[in-house]
């Protein structure tokens, strides 16, 4: 049964990974169209572990004009100038620990300082690090990696990109999805409760747990099915496009 106007959300927030985006990086026309039908009526944003400069090109696609939610919540971006609206740090001891921690286990490592993409952690310059990435050849690899955090000053989540590789997403302690649900609600003006959301992954699992409307994707984990107020068909038949027609078109 199609959504009532009456219960249209006040805001919407769309993982990019798995959820609009495939292994080839470009969302079908039918996710496009949605998305940018969708802004018209509600503030429409990109909450990605993907860092800023990815979610911009993203939102631009999508002709989303309004705050985004880059580097899984740690930094709230203008898409049209580039410049962050709000960024949650890690402090630089802690960032140098887990720094230390991953020379030679993971196979790659990324940075985001400052705004910055950097791959050669000699290469920090301000220390502004908003989120590190490393990349893991196994899903039980990064989930052991992740879980060693557990009880540190920094928030771990084990996360697939688009072509299903394994990483581990480092943020300041308590900065996650949900924080970029709130900062976007804060920025926009709306209740966190009434924000929709779609994803399909355990860091979306956060800001499941603030919105109202929680649309997991086919195939999810099972924690962010249970956490679902509803479930869509997977990225390989639009599902994304569908929640988006169903709940804020009113189709």
């Amino acid at each position: 049964m199609n959504a009532s106007i009456d219960t249209l959300p006040s805001g919407l927030l769309i993982d990019l990974d798995g959820t609009v985006l495939p292994e080839n990086n470009r969302p079908t026309s039918r996710v496009v169209d949605a998305i940018f039908a969708a802004s018209k009526l509600i503030p429409v944003a990109i909450a990605s572990g993907r860092v800023q400069d990815d979610v911009c090109h993203f939102a631009r696609l999508f002709g989303l004009t309004g705050p985004q939610v880059s580097d899984n919540g740690a930094t709230l971006i203008n898409p049209v100038t580039g410049r962050a609206i709000n960024r949650h740090i890690l402090e630089r001891p802690i960032a140098e620990q887990v720094i230390s921690d991953l020379r030679n286990v993971a196979s790659r490592v990324l940075f985001c300082d400052s705004g910055r993409f950097i791959e050669n952690s000699d290469d920090i310059a301000d220390w502004q690090i908003s989120i590190m990435m490393a990349k893991f050849a196994h899903e039980s690899e990064a989930r052991d990696w992740a879980m060693k955090y557990e009880d540190s000053p920094v928030s771990a989540y084990a996360t697939t990109d688009n072509l299903g590789e394994w990483y581990v997403d480092w943020t300041a302690a308590g900065i996650d999805k949900a924080t970029g649900a709130r900062d976007f609600s804060k920025a926009v003006g709306v209740d966190p409760s009434k924000l929709m959301v779609i994803g399909d992954g355990w860091n979306d699992v956060p800001m499941f747990e603030v919105a109202g409307t929680r649309i997991a994707m086919e195939g999810s984990p099972s924690k962010l099915l249970e956490l679902a107020t509803d479930t869509t068909p997977n990225i390989d038949h639009d599902g994304a496009a569908m929640a988006i027609e169903k709940y804020v078109l009113n189709r």
